[in-house]
């Protein structure tokens, strides 16, 4: 795996531990687009990536993701991962891929995909 992608993957593990978004957010570049389903920014880079993964972390009581698969390219890694936590007193368990995309300065796009239904089922 690369550096990168571990690096990604190491962030987001303190993220759901500690809440502590700074870490994830400083390996996104400047202008770097960051979406999943459920959640549209219209800020970009650094400062978008640090509120995306904030409200990421705030949606639930507890959280943490595994991986199953991990596909790195040139300049691009896909995720394959399985998320498993509490939110508003339920039991949530979904999963989807994600894809980073790297470019100068750091993650230049981050995209998720899942199916929404058993976080909206919790709320």
């Amino acid at each position: 795996m690369e550096q990168r992608t571990q690096r990604f993957i190491d962030a987001l593990g303190q993220l759901e531990a500690s809440g502590d978004a700074g870490p994830i957010a400083a390996l996104f570049a400047d202008g770097a687009d960051v979406s999943n389903p459920m959640v549209r920014h219209e800020s970009e880079g650094k400062g978008g990536a640090h509120e995306f993964w904030t409200r990421y972390r705030a949606s639930f009581e507890t959280i943490s993701s595994t991986f199953r698969n991990i596909v790195d390219g040139q300049d691009v890694a896909l995720l394959e991962w399985t998320s498993e936590g509490r939110m508003k007193g339920g039991e949530v368990r979904y999963g989807g891929v994600s894809v980073l995309e790297f470019g100068e300065g750091g993650i230049t796009a981050f995209r998720t995909y899942f199916d929404p239904t058993p976080l909206t089922a919790t709320l």
